[in-house]
């Protein structure tokens, strides 16, 4: 595991020691980051990595000049000893918590700041509604890893704008910036 681009290009993480944590192959992370730079510019915003693992999506924003990005999940371990090992804890807000009941407690004017949501559950999860509902009232582009069984539903489909399969990762990309 290693970061793709930006000021820490080349710079290895940590990766789990737990078969529960999946992280995100290079390659598909590569994939993925090369379809988000052709829409969004990293440097100057907030994004968030939520079950956040190892870090590896939001420490990628971050070498690419995300001012801030927030890590989410219910171990964070292994996110803090890659921040700490890029020293970079100033642009990183680590939280220890469940990602719904974080979601639900976000302030409306830390959310107006976030423009990217990256979001890795782990593929057995059963409240992608719930977690899709949360996240579109951020406003932001949401990026979903999902397995292959995973259905945004009717409520999400008309802001699912692309879906892309590296490997056997699935990237689903919402744009929730008009969600009500």
């Amino acid at each position: 595991m290693r970061i793709i681009s930006g000021i820490y290009r080349s710079r290895k993480l940590k990766p789990p020691s737990s078969e529960k944590i999946r992280p995100t192959s290079d390659r598909a992370k590569e994939t993925l980051f090369n379809l988000l730079s052709n829409e969004i510019e990293f440097p100057g915003i907030e994004c968030m990595d939520l079950f956040c693992g190892s870090g590896a999506l939001g420490l990628e924003c971050v070498s690419r000049g995300s001012a801030k990005c927030y890590f989410v999940d219910r171990d964070t371990s292994l996110v803090r000893v890659n921040i700490d090992s890029l020293n970079i804890s100033d642009k990183c807000e680590v939280i220890e918590n469940d990602v719904i009941r974080f979601l639900g407690g976000f302030g409306s004017d830390e959310m107006k700041k976030v423009k990217l949501v990256l979001c890795d559950p782990p593929y057995d999860y059963k409240e992608y509604d719930e977690l899709i509902e949360r996240v579109a009232r951020i406003n932001s582009i949401l990026v979903l890893e999902h397995s292959e069984e995973f259905d945004s539903g009717k409520k999400f489909n008309s802001y699912l704008y692309n879906q892309k399969k590296v490997g056997t990762v699935n990237f689903s990309f919402f744009n929730f910036s008009s969600y009500k």
